[in-house]
């Protein structure tokens, strides 16, 4: 599955992990909402992407209430929703064959192989533990070369928000 560069920033985010209750952490919280503005309000500088991981995440939320804001959340951006394919699984077996991160974290790994199949620049994550690190985007990379797929930036919604929604609610 090939997808071609239009010339905007390519994005592909473990979006479930990008909502927050006002009961949860008030400054991821904010960071994520000016996230979501940047993007939705340059829409021709970025284009969001989902994979079928999220999309999957996402139908599984634990209430009906969680499930239908999590449906009216994806109605407010336009996105391109990516189809399974097994170039990006076996990319995802690659990359923990290759020590990436474990097996017990092979749907980040599902993740970060549909961006990179589908030609994305960014996977935007709040998971700075095993995913959006410096160490991880290195090892993908590396394997990346090695499979010759393009390299691919691993961040938090942060860095396309420049600091600028901390206490704005």
């Amino acid at each position: 599955m090939t997808i071609e560069k239009s010339g905007k920033r390519k994005i592909t985010g473990i979006f479930y992990r990008l909502q927050y209750t006002p009961d949860q952490d008030p400054i991821r919280q904010a960071i994520t909402k000016e996230f979501f503005r940047v993007v939705v309000e340059n829409p021709d500088v970025y284009e969001l992407f989902l994979s079928p991981v999220t999309v999957a995440e996402l139908d599984k939320a634990k209430t009906k209430e969680k499930q239908k804001a999590n449906a009216a959340f994806l109605e407010t951006f336009h996105y391109t929703e990516l189809s399974k394919n097994s170039e990006a699984e076996n990319l995802a077996r690659i990359y923990s064959i290759d020590g990436v991160l474990s097996q017990a974290h092979l749907d980040d790994l599902r993740h970060v192989a549909y961006a990179v199949v589908a030609r994305c620049d960014y996977v935007v994550s709040w998971n700075m533990r095993h995913l959006a690190n410096d160490r991880t985007e290195m090892r993908v990379n590396r394997v990346n070369a090695n499979e010759n797929y393009a390299k691919i930036t691993i961040v938090n919604p942060e860095h396309f928000t420049k600091g600028d929604s901390y206490g704005k609610r």
